[in-house]
């Protein structure tokens, strides 16, 4: 088999908690992984919908970036923006 060129290849510890939660009106499965190579970010995965984002306090609260990243509502992206803090 021909060998293929990689433009990186790292191996990391990494730490992975799972967290489901409902809300008003929707219900959350994220995956939240931490690892040094994310720069003192946190990638959240959005299980469901199969959605990620490397988020961290000060990109949670940027006007629509949650709702571009998940695919949210605004209602939808409000209600996940109030629970990360405390996950993150």
């Amino acid at each position: 088999m021909a060998e293929r060129p990689l433009l990186e290849d790292i191996t990391q510890d990494t730490s992975t908690r799972f967290v489901s939660f409902t809300t008003g009106s929707h219900r959350f499965e994220l995956a939240l992984m931490r690892a040094e190579y994310f720069n003192n970010q946190t990638m959240v995965i959005n299980l469901p919908k199969n959605r990620q984002a490397l988020l961290d306090l000060e990109n949670i609260n940027q006007d629509g970036h949650l709702e571009h990243m998940f695919q949210l509502s605004a209602m939808e992206a409000e209600e996940l923006r109030n629970y990360l803090p405390y996950l993150l």
